[in-house]
């Protein structure tokens, strides 16, 4: 991504890096004239050009005012000396089914070299096959391999819907993993609107809500007892992510409806709504539920002041509307879901049930 960049005589420099990976790289009119590995916040790069002779650049970056410090040097003179934003590019964060995508910034050399070896990684395919391999293993061990396999097929079509959802809004994606004895990540570009974080994190839990009709639908033509656990672990694994805590999916829809709101009374309606939540998941003894409520809540509260900088677009009035109603709507199919299976006596709604009221 580029950090900065500036013009003199009458040439165009920018200065490009990686934070994975700490390339660092000086463009002159497009052209590299000087690269360097760095994963500090001010660096230094030498370098000369056949029409100027001699340069050296230097600069700070602030990250609390998101602002660059430069001076260009000719010889010993400074021949310019400004500051100007910091250009902010579009980042990689997951979106997860027990997600990860989307953490607090780090710094350090040793969040570096772990962001290199991810990074690497990430470009291995081999790797995919590897850490599904190791999940199938570790639930296999946890459980059974047959139920593994279930949560295994849940989690990718899971993914597979936020993939497919960052494809429509048009971000780059990188593929789904899954990681053992957590969950799946899709790994895709950062979204530039709320409407977009809602939509991506809105649509794993849609895809999983089609796949649990669909098997719950088949378990009462079959009887067959795989289907009907398909149908109960599909339910209650996206209505887990559609909790409303971090890293969840339901943690970025409620977290990007309440940045979206520039109104005290819009953020107060949220917490209502929690409240409200709280409320019914306790008449139904569904106190785990509950419990994750009141976290989100929380979460919620502890955020409120980052709100005003966020650099996302914000939803309108009725978007807030839409995507509050979209986002019930799903939460109590779910529930219900549950409910009216527990009542028919579907495969692994006793889990369901039991983690509900624990």
């Amino acid at each position: 991504m580029e950090l900065f960049s500036f013009d003199y005589e009458g040439k165009r420099f920018a200065l490009v890096g990686s934070h994975f990976t700490g390339a660092e790289q000086l463009l002159v009119d497009g052209r590299t004239v000087s690269s360097a590995r760095n994963f500090s916040k001010s660096g230094a790069h030498e370098f000369s050009l056949p029409d100027i002779g001699a340069l050296r650049l230097e600069f700070q970056i602030d990250t609390q005012q998101k602002l660059v410090n430069y001076t260009l040097y000719r010889g010993r003179e400074a021949v310019l000396q400004a500051s100007s934003p910091l250009s902010i590019g579009q980042s990689e964060t997951p979106t997860v089914a027990a997600d990860a995508n989307r953490t607090n910034p780090m710094t350090g050399h040793t969040v570096s070299v772990l962001g290199i070896a991810f990074k690497l990684l990430k470009s291995v395919n081999v790797v995919k096959v590897v850490l599904a391999g190791s999940a199938l293993a570790a639930w296999s061990i946890l459980f059974s391999w047959q139920f593994a396999l279930v949560l295994i097929g849940v989690l990718v079509f899971h993914e597979y819907g936020h993939l497919r959802a960052m494809q429509k809004c048009g971000l780059k994606t990188k593929g789904m993993y899954l990681i053992p004895f957590v969950g799946g990540m899709a790994i895709g570009e950062k979204a530039s609107s709320h409407w977009h974080e809602v939509y991506i994190s809105m649509m794993g839990p849609v895809f999983g809500l089609f796949m649990s009709i669909a098997f719950y639908i088949l378990f009462l033509v079959t009887g067959s007892h795989f289907v009907g656990l398909v149908a109960s672990i599909s339910a209650l694994i996206n209505l887990f992510n559609l909790l409303p805590v971090y890293p969840l999916d339901g943690g970025h829809v409620v977290k990007s409806l309440a940045m979206s709101s520039k109104s005290r009374w819009a953020f107060m309606l949220l917490l209502a709504m929690s409240a409200a939540c709280f409320g019914i998941a306790l008449a139904f003894d569904f106190h785990f539920l509950s419990f994750f409520i009141v976290l989100g809540a929380l979460d919620l509260l502890a955020s409120r002041s980052q709100f005003a900088a966020h650099p996302q677009t914000p939803l309108d009035r009725n978007g807030m509307l839409y995507c509050t109603l979209w986002y019930l709507a799903v939460v109590a199919i779910f529930i219900a879901i549950i409910v009216l299976m527990a009542g028919t006596q579907v495969p692994g709604t006793e889990i369901a049930t039991a983690i509900l009221r624990s």
